[in-house]
């Protein structure tokens, strides 16, 4: 199916104008030539400079009963309603066509995919393909070649959503990303170029899983949002699971907080409803529109119901709708507050100039007063004072009177100094700002310490047969058990057993009942 190309130190196409497809299956078992089939399918579609241009992800329903849920999670329950492997097939090669196709370990997939298509009589032929397992062989040596050991090493981070068939890709293509612009020495892709699949119907069904959920320091719903796919054109969600969504959510934010349990059943049925990244912040968006909309029905928002808002607006991740509320209630908390806290001001006069004083004297905090009292500290005349009996009575109560501009002049210093603290110093923020420049201009990227493993060339393809072929070595680090039996304990020969793993290589491990009466047997005598 596929024809395998390799990212090499040699001549090349440069990768980074190249589509590349992030594949990644989990599946109910090991050996689709067993009857093992597909139970979740995710692809990320990147450029090779590392812009992310689409994804797809949805749950596949075997059609069979999963046994190895410890491995990737997935039960039976969780694809009963997803769609099976025909209905996704035409969605599949769509996204897998004009791009060439990356999987850790691409023999497996590679399996899985002519399985599937073959039970639907389609032979696929030709298909570029890029195997990470064999690109991180060939220029690393450091042992440890897992995804997530290999995505650690070049990325800095360990992959989110492991064994989730969107978490996978999207640690993969991560990785690639990274290992594309930062080698020490530049990449470039020898194999056949991307071109198109056969068309078959789209559907545009999908049950994604949103894995790997976690609160993380923005919430439930942000980390559950962020594991749906990012896909350019969504699909729009199924009726009947969005009006369940949209009832559980409901029902979770009742008390303002979403918690652990109400954001994992969330998750399934977002999968069952069919949403997306784009739908779900579209469907939490509206769901915190209508929850305004009611409470602006009797042209008051209480403080009381601003405050549970706020509470779902950031359990939303959508506190922009209602920005404006928050605003109004900061500002109305800052002129309560403000700087100018305790001045009582009147204005005598109702002059452009005047009104324009009076306003920011509002704004920093200060009262308007109408009449002179005791508590007034200062008048603003506008010109037309000495008809103004208000005048008099400051002179007599000895309160400063002064024009729009002095008055101004004034407010603004007793601010500034209200703001500045005991401690304000100007000049003391200028040397902070300039030693944090400087500090920044002496700064050099930091080599990556991936690099320290970088082979000095990259292997011949007769230097990794040897390596990694004949010698079994196991890329996922498998040891070999060894069990040395005394010569009294006579035990005869045991076949050897190859145990085939996801990861395509084998582990040689000594089994058999009469090995185990043997031990048996040497313990008893130790005992004896």
């Amino acid at each position: 199916m596929f024809v395998r190309g390799q990212l090499t130190r040699q001549r090349g196409v440069d990768p980074r104008g190249l589509t590349f497809a992030f594949l990644d299956l989990e599946t109910t078992g090991l050996h689709p030539n067993k009857g093992s089939r597909v139970c979740e399918v995710g692809i990320v579609r990147m450029r090779g400079d590392g812009v992310v241009l689409d994804e797809y992800s949805t749950l596949v329903n075997p059609g069979m009963r999963i046994n190895n849920e410890e491995y990737h999670g997935i039960t039976n329950a969780d694809v009963k309603h997803a769609p099976t492997f025909q209905d996704v097939a035409g969605d599949v090669l769509a996204y897998l066509g004009g791009a060439i196709v990356v999987s850790h370990n691409l023999d497996y997939e590679e399996r899985f995919l002519i399985a599937e298509y073959g039970r639907l009589g389609i032979t696929l032929q030709g298909v570029p393909g890029l195997c990470t397992l064999v690109t991180a062989r060939v220029h690393l040596d450091r042992w440890g070649y897992k995804l997530d050991n290999v995505a650690n090493l070049i990325t800095g981070e360990w992959p989110t959503a492991l064994h989730s068939a969107l978490g996978d890709s999207r640690a993969l293509a991560a990785t690639l990303a990274k290992l594309i612009a930062e080698a020490p020495q530049p990449l470039a892709w020898a194999g056949p170029p991307p071109g198109p699949l056969p068309s078959l119907p789209r559907t545009g069904i999908i049950s994604p899983r949103a894995a790997g959920l976690r609160k993380g320091t923005e919430g439930w719903l942000a980390t559950l949002t962020a594991r749906l796919p990012y896909m350019a054109s969504s699909p729009p969600p199924r009726p009947d699971g969005l009006r369940d969504y949209r009832a559980l959510l409901a029902h979770a934010l009742v008390d303002g907080r979403i918690v652990g349990e109400e954001a994992t059943q969330l998750a399934v049925v977002a999968g069952r409803a069919g949403l997306t990244q784009s739908t779900a912040r579209q469907v939490h968006e509206e769901f915190l529109a209508e929850a305004r909309a009611r409470a602006e029905d009797d042209g008051v928002v209480t403080s009381v119901e601003l405050k549970e808002l706020q509470r779902a607006a950031k359990e939303l991740a959508a506190s922009h709708l209602i920005s404006d509320l928050e605003e109004a209630a900061a500002a109305n908390r800052a002129r309560t507050n403000g700087p100018l806290k305790g001045w009582r001001i009147l204005p005598v006069g109702d002059s452009a100039d005047v009104t324009e004083v009076v306003d920011y004297a509002v704004e920093q905090g200060a009262k308007v007063a109408v009449n002179v009292t005791k508590t007034v500290r200062l008048v603003i005349d506008g010109g037309a004072g000495q008809d103004d009996p208000r005048i008099a009575k400051a002179v007599t109560a000895g309160i400063d009177i002064m024009s729009p501009d002095q008055a101004r002049k004034v407010l603004e210093a007793e601010a500034a100094k209200v703001r500045g603290g005991l401690f304000a110093d100007a000049e003391g923020a200028q040397v902070a700002g300039r030693l944090a420049a400087e500090r920044t201009a002496a700064t050099r990227p930091a080599r990556p310490e991936w690099h320290e493993f970088w082979r000095p060339r990259e292997m011949t393809p007769a230097e990794y047969h040897a390596r990694f072929v004949e010698r079994h070595d196991d890329w996922d680090e498998t040891p070999t058990i060894r069990i040395t039996v005394p010569a009294t304990v006579r035990v005869p020969a045991t076949p050897v057993m190859t145990a085939q793993k996801k990861s395509g290589c084998a582990a040689v491990i000594a089994v058999g009942g009469l090995l185990v009466g043997g031990a048996f047997e040497l313990v008893r005598q130790v005992i004896a």
